[in-house]
Formats: C-alpha cells, structure tokens, sequence
C-alpha cells in the first residue's frame, strides 16, 4: 500500500468516526420506523407484505444484526402484521417501541451495517479517480466525497438515498468497463451489478435508458458504426436480463417466500385499486400469486407505486409556500443552499475551465455527465419536492469530474504557467480544501440539517422575530426528520423539566423517550401565547420545524404566533422550545 492509498485509508477512517458518532445519539428518522420493521420481517419471516413501494437490499442488511439479538416478537401478532395492508409504519413502531424491545439498542445496530454502502462508494471514488486523473486527483476526490455533510448525513439512515448512490456508482462503473473490453466476464460482472443496483432503490430504474444511450453513443463511434450500435445495444439488453434473473429475482423470490399467494394478490389488487395505466397494474396483479414469478410480480408493484407516488407529489414547505404541487427551481435553489460553499466556488471554477477548454471530454467523463444530466433534470420535473437527499446518486459522479479539472489546473499551470500563478492556484485550493472539512467538523453531530452561509441571509418572507436560518427556506428531510427527539428527552431530563406540550414531525416515540412528561400539542390548538397560558397554566412547549413552518399554509392552525416570542432553546436544529408564563 502506497502513501496516498494509506492517506485514503485514513480519510475514509475519520469519517467513518464523524458518522458513528454523529448518530450515537439519534432518534430513528421518519422513513426508518417503516423500513427497519419491514426488514425485520424480510430476513425473520422471509415475508415481503410490508413497505412494497422501496426495493429490500438497504432494509435487509439493516435489519440482519436484529437476528442476533433477543427481540421480542409480539409484533408480528398484531393486526399491523396479520390483517392490516402494507400496515408498515405502524408495525415499525409497535416492533421498535412499544414491543417491550430496546430501541436504543436496535437504532444503533440498525445503522452500522448501512455504513458498508457508505464504504464502498468512497473507495471506489477514490478508485476510479486515481485510475482516470492521479492520485491528487483521488485524494481530492475522497476528500470532498468522505467529508459532504450530505453524504455522511445519509451515510448511516436505513434509506434507500445513499444504497442509491452506491448502486448506481458500481453499476456505471462495470458498465463502461464492459463496453471498453466486452468480454464475458465484463459482461457478467455488469449485469450482476445492474441487478444490485435495481435492489436499492427504485429511481435507479432510470439507468436502463441511460446505459442504453450510453452502448449506442459509444458503437457509433466505432466502425461499421451500425453494426457496433446493434452489438452494445442488444447486449446491454443481454446486461438487463441477467441482472434481474441471477440477482432481482432471486432476492425477491427469497423474500416473498413465506409471503401467502392469496395474500400477496389482495394486496396488490388493493395497492394498485387507482393506479392510473390499467394495462400495467393488470399486469402486475396477474403475476402476483403465480408460483415462481409472483416474485418479480412484488418488485414490479414497488416500482408502480413509486411512479404513482412521484405523479402525486408531497405537501412541503419552500421558500415560505406549501403546496404539493411541486417547483421546478426547487433542487438547483435546494442544493445551493445544502452544499458548503467552497465546494460551490470549486464547481463554477471548474464550469469555467470546462467553458475555456471548450469542453474537450473523454467518453467516461462524457457518461458522468450525461448520467448529470438525466438525473437533474428528471429531478426537477419531478413534484416529489421533499430532500436534496434525492440528488445523491449524481453526487459522486460531480464529484469525480470537479477533482479530475482541477487536477488538470493543476498540471496545467505547473508545467505552462509562471511560477506565482501556480502558488496562487496551490493556495487557494489548500483554502477551499480546509473550508470544505472544516464546515464538516463545525456542523457535527447535525449533518442533516446542515446549510451553507447562503441560508442564514433572512428572506423577505421571514417575520421579525424569526431568526435567520435553512429552516425559512425550506424544511423536510432537509432539516427535520424526526432525529432529535431523543436530544429532546436528554434535555428535558437535564434541565429536570416535569411536563412539555410537543408537536413532533416523526414516527419515533415520544412516550418511549418522554414517558408521562409529554403531552401532544397539535397546530391550532392554541390562538397565541395567552391562550396557551389561559388554558395551561404556562410551561414549555415544544415543535418540530416541520410542523413550524408548515403550518403557516393555514393562518387559523398556524404556530406563527410563537414567531414573537424566543426559544430557550433549539435541538439539534430540528425541535424548537419554548417556555411561556
């Protein structure tokens, strides 16, 4: 092992003890509570009746370590399991809380396992980078990929957003290896990572156009053109096929195993009741309790739902609006306020380059940036506005791209220019490199709420007594996800307070952290801070920013009123607490 790969080693080492012990302390966020019971169910009870709408790899290999515990199993007699339709998120927190079962315990194991993907992915950055610009290049790449605060803040969640990224990153990978060198074991090698990719979430089904453009592209580049076309284009078919049958389909019939035949179809039939394309939900439902195929029958249920969902949209705030409707500013906005500057200053400095190099690009780097492309603007047309986390699987192709131009700079400046441009140039990016860790260090252990500079200039739309902050842009899994309420109950605890109202946008306990402390607070439930001490008698009151900034949709149910009076404290950026008299 050469200096770089052991500094690579250490990079990836060091952020591996941000993200573990960023989420020591958390609560299990929204989509977890459904995801960790569903898994539980898939590798105890080899049974895929909960949560069809996400593909099963991140939920199994989160939930596996449970098997090595002793868990109670109550859950899975509850109607949540037994008789209730996909009754996912009930069932979750039954399991996680309220079975008798120790949920501190199996947030924290639940989530190691997810740090394999995280792994995986930074060493294959580092990889590839070195492999296509050099080892500064790798190590830049590594860097600006191990220390994203959005990267690690999704590093360790029981999600698909992050297995996302991973699997499209490995199968793209192994795709234009084939297509470079289309021997067997490429061939192979491609198509089984296809078929991971599919297992990690959903939206990854948009590879299957863009490898198809990317073997057409690249056959027409080789002579008989027509002739290679039909060659990459009809294996990379041959790629689709082997990676749903030798891994889709396996895994899927693995865990639809004990999954009843009648009981799948009942399900299907009323999962897909107002599924708009008949033909396809038809389709689906024929195939769900035939012996062998209802397997696949199950992933293309999921994958319906998740057209019918994304059609749909989700109620959200954004820049001081909410709607289902969805923007189509919402990512670019989004994303300019998630990442840290320096790496935005990096990604126009390396815009610039590119526009004086004229764009001159290599087909992998052509194939990163068409995979960009396809990703941002699906996302933008898309009315699922609710997390930046939904840009992940272009991340570190982004990042790939920025480091290899600027090791171009680099190199081009040292070997072209006069020495002072170079020492400029080796300064500046010294400056950006120890911003971009730095913002990484001071945001820790609240990754998933962190905001550039950019979001702390108050917007027009903020009233006078709302401090500046990413909450009065935009909150969801930007910001709120449920992850501080056991920060909560330690402070509640700390500051030995005997009763708090809470509004809590989560699925996570309050009663299993607060006990008989809490009592539920809903929007409009109090006119403003004299009613609330009229008809309580004063005392702390807590609300999730979620449900802060959403409620402002409606004046008569709206936490507005609490904009005049000063938290006695925040949590973990995501709760806000105040004490009124």
């Amino acid at each position: 092992m050469n200096k770089a790969d052991l500094i690579a080693a250490l990079i990836i080492g060091i952020s591996l003890v941000l993200s573990i012990t960023s989420f020591w302390n958390d609560s299990l966020i929204v989509d977890e509570i459904p995801h960790v019971g569903a898994g539980y169910g898939y590798v105890n009870k080899l049974d895929y009746r909960l949560n069809p709408e996400h593909p099963p790899l991140a939920k199994a290999i989160g939930a596996l370590p449970l098997l090595f515990l002793d868990l109670k199993q109550s859950a899975f007699l509850t109607k949540f399991w037994t008789t209730d339709i996909n009754g996912q998120w009930d069932f979750g927190r039954f399991f996680i809380f309220q079975s008798g079962n120790n949920a501190d315990m199996i947030t924290q194991v639940v989530k190691l396992p997810i740090l394999i993907f995280f792994v995986i992915a930074a060493i294959q950055v580092y990889f590839w980078a070195k492999k296509m610009y050099g080892k500064f290049a790798a190590l830049t790449t590594l860097t600006l990929f191990a220390f994203s605060p959005t990267i690690l803040a999704h590093s360790r969640f029981v999600t698909t957003d992050l297995p996302a990224l991973f699997g499209i990153l490995l199968a793209t990978f192994f795709f234009l290896q084939y297509l470079f060198n289309p021997n067997q074991k490429n061939l192979w090698l491609a198509g089984v990572t296809f078929g991971i990719a599919m297992l990690t979430k959903f939206s990854t089904f948009l590879v299957v156009p863009y490898f198809l453009v990317l073997a057409l592209i690249y056959g027409l580049t080789k002579t008989p053109k027509i002739l290679n076309a039909r060659y990459h284009i009809l294996n990379t078919l041959l790629i689709f096929v082997i990676g749903f049958v030798f891994v889709v389909w396996p895994v899927y019939y693995l865990f639809t195993f004990n999954y009843p035949a009648e009981r799948q179809l009942a399900d299907t039939k009323f999962l897909l009741g107002s599924f708009g394309n008949r033909t396809l939900a038809e389709i689906v439902e024929w195939t769900a309790d035939k012996p062998v195929i209802r397997a696949l029958g199950q992933y293309g249920l999921g994958l319906l739902m998740v057209g019918q969902r994304a059609v749909g949209g989700n109620t959200t705030y954004f820049l001081g609006e909410v709607s289902a409707k969805g923007w189509w500013y919402y990512f670019p906005v989004v994303y300019l306020l998630k990442e840290p500057l320096a790496w935005l200053i990096m990604l126009a400095l390396v815009l610039i380059f590119l526009v004086w190099q004229r764009g001159r690009l290599n087909f992998v780097e052509f194939a990163m940036l068409l995979w960009i492309a396809i990703y941002w603007i699906t996302s933008i047309k898309s009315n699922l506005n609710i997390g930046v986390r939904h840009l992940l699987p272009v991340y570190p192709f982004m990042i790939v791209l920025v480091a290899g131009q600027i090791s171009k700079i680099k190199n081009i400046l040292k070997i072209k220019s006069k020495k002072i441009l170079y020492s400029i140039f080796c300064v500046l990016y010294s400056v950006l490199m120890i911003w971009y860790v730095l913002e990484n260090i001071v945001s820790w252990p609240n990754y998933l709420s962190y905001f550039n500079q950019l979001a702390f200039l108050r917007p027009s739309w903020a009233t006078e007594g709302q401090a500046g902050g990413g909450y009065l842009y935009v909150v969801d899994s930007n910001l709120d996800w449920g992850q501080d309420l056991k920060r909560l109950s330690d402070w509640v605890k700390k500051n030995n307070i005997k009763e708090i109202h809470l509004d809590y946008f989560g699925w996570s306990d309050p009663a299993y952290y607060l006990g008989s402390k809490f009592i539920w607070l809903t929007a409009g439930q109090y006119k403003d801070a004299q009613d609330f001490v009229a008809k309580t008698g004063g005392g702390y009151l807590a609300v999730s920013a979620n449900f802060y900034m959403s409620s402002r949709q409606n004046p008569t149910t709206s936490y507005g009123w609490l904009d005049e009076h000063k938290p006695v404290a925040v949590i973990g950026n995501s709760i806000w607490v105040w004490e009124l008299r």
